[in-house]
C-alpha cells in the first residue's frame, strides 16, 4: 500500500513538472513569436524611413541643380552662418559651389553691417567639401578655429530628420495618423 502510495505522488510529481515545461515552452514559443513580430515591424519602418531619407535627399539635390532658388538658398545659408560665428571666419563650399559663393561673400558681408553694425570678414578657404557627402552649403569656422557651424545641406538634413523623428514615425506609422 505504501509502495502504491508512492508511486502515485512520483506520477504526479512528473505530471506537474510536465505541465510547469509545457506552460514555460508556451511563453517561450509566444515571447519569440512577439519578438519576431517587432523585428518585422522594425525592419519595415527602417525600410520607410529609409525611402523617405531618400527621396529628401533627391529634393534637395533637385534645389542645388536650381541655380536661382539654389542662390537664394545659399545666400540664406551665408547669412545665418555668419550670424552664428559673429566674427570673421573662412567658409568651406562643395567645389562646384566657389564660384556662387565668392561672388556671395561681398554682399553677405555688407549684410552683416548693415544689420548687426560689426564689420567682418568671410574668406573662401581653398579646401573643399565633397559634394556627396555634403550635398551643397557650406562650412564656416572663425578665425580661431574654435567655433564650427557647418551649414551644409546633409548636415541640415541629418539635425531635421532627427529631430522630427517622433512625428515622421507617429504620421507615417501609426494607425490612426490622418494621412
Amino acid at each position: 500500500m505504501r509502495l502504491m502510495e508512492l508511486e502515485k505522488t512520483k506520477i504526479r510529481t512528473n505530471l506537474e513538472k510536465k505541465k510547469k515545461q509545457v506552460e514555460v515552452d508556451r511563453r517561450v514559443a509566444r515571447a519569440n513569436h512577439s519578438k519576431q513580430q517587432r523585428m518585422r515591424v522594425m525592419e519595415e519602418r527602417g525600410i520607410i524611413l529609409d525611402s523617405l531619407r531618400a527621396s529628401v535627399q533627391k529634393k534637395l539635390l533637385a534645389i542645388v541643380q536650381d541655380a536661382s532658388k539654389y542662390k537664394v538658398l545659399m545666400t540664406d545659408l551665408l547669412r545665418q552662418s555668419s550670424i552664428a560665428i559673429d566674427s570673421d571666419c573662412t567658409v568651406r563650399c562643395c567645389k562646384q559651389d566657389e564660384q556662387m559663393v565668392k561672388s556671395l561673400l561681398q554682399s553677405t558681408c555688407e549684410w552683416f553691417q548693415k544689420t548687426h553694425g560689426k564689420e567682418i570678414s568671410i574668406t573662401l578657404e581653398a579646401g573643399d567639401l565633397v559634394s556627396e557627402e555634403a550635398w551643397g552649403g557650406v562650412v564656416f569656422t572663425s578665425a580661431d578655429g574654435r567655433i564650427t557651424c557647418n551649414n551644409t545641406l546633409s548636415a541640415r538634413f541629418s539635425h531635421c530628420f532627427v529631430e522630427q523623428m517622433p512625428r515622421i514615425r507617429y504620421a507615417l506609422l501609426e494607425e490612426d495618423s490622418k494621412i
